[in-house]
């Protein structure tokens, strides 16, 4: 397994971090990470993956070492441009909550570069909300506000969704990651996103996995369920125990299962 330090460059007027590994020549997998921490999130999934594909993740702005956005962006862009830099024309995505959704904004730009979907507890535009979910959503940002990353992350892990009632070792692992990068915790401005992505799931044609945890939240499970109504050549599989973060509960079993379904 050829795995390379990890390097910066200059995409879209902005300086993205990013690392590969795997081997020249070999299937390209790109991990695209979730709107709470930085690509470190993909660490117990990354070397298995890497065994068998060449494999890039990256952190989107402001996260990781990637600066904050200075203007608007479409996250899909620099995504694009990632691929580039490293030499793939086409690669397999897989995306984790919003790092979902820009997997299927980029498909819709750039369809003949994707060739497989993971979807991982995805969080596309378009779809009613839930009440429960937006208070949920609403009190992590009032701890976020308030500076006090010890209070912030003691919420994330007291709350049932993230992660399985017995995970001690992926609380442990993002409580190191948002310590050691306290900027990922609201990095999400300047981001251009399609307004409504529901009304064009039909449009997705590339083979897709949707992948949930069975103790995600209720509207996550629900969402799921319904794109996987609306895309066509789509399967769903339900780690059973796992929260949204599943990669992070289990990423042996989760990079397995990715395995499984680009082979």
């Amino acid at each position: 397994m050829a795995l390379a330090a990890p390097q910066t460059a200059t995409i879209n007027n902005a300086e993205i971090a990013y690392e590969v590994c795997g081997a020249e020549g070999a299937q390209g997998v790109v991990l695209i990470h979730d709107g709470l921490a930085n690509s470190a999130t993909w660490d117990d999934a990354w070397p298995l993956l890497c065994e068998k594909y060449r494999v890039v993740r990256y952190d989107r702005r402001g996260y990781g070492k990637s600066p904050p956005a200075k203007r608007q962006h479409a996250p899909s862009d620099d995504l694009w441009g990632v691929m580039q830099h490293v030499g793939l024309a086409h690669a397999h995505l897989v995306g984790a909550s919003v790092g979902a959704g820009i997997a299927i904004d980029f498909l819709f730009e750039h369809p003949e570069a994707v060739d497989k979907l993971v979807l991982v507890a995805p969080a596309v535009s378009g779809f009613n909300t839930h009440p429960g979910f937006v208070a949920r959503l609403q009190a992590l940002e009032e701890h976020i506000r308030a500076g006090d990353m010890d209070v912030t992350i003691a919420a994330i892990n007291a709350d049932p969704h993230f992660f399985g009632a017995g995970d001690k070792v992926g609380r442990a692992k993002l409580a190191e990651i948002l310590k050691a990068s306290p900027g990922d915790l609201g990095a999400h401005p300047n981001q251009m996103r399609p307004f409504n992505t529901a009304a064009r799931l039909g449009e997705v044609y590339a083979p897709t996995m949707i992948v949930v945890g069975s103790t995600d939240h209720e509207y996550n499970l629900a969402i799921a369920g319904a794109m996987q109504k609306a895309m066509r050549n789509t399967r769903m599989h339900a780690m059973l125990g796992a929260g949204q973060l599943l990669y992070m509960d289990n990423g042996a079993a989760f990079a397995g299962l990715v395995v499984q379904f680009l082979e």
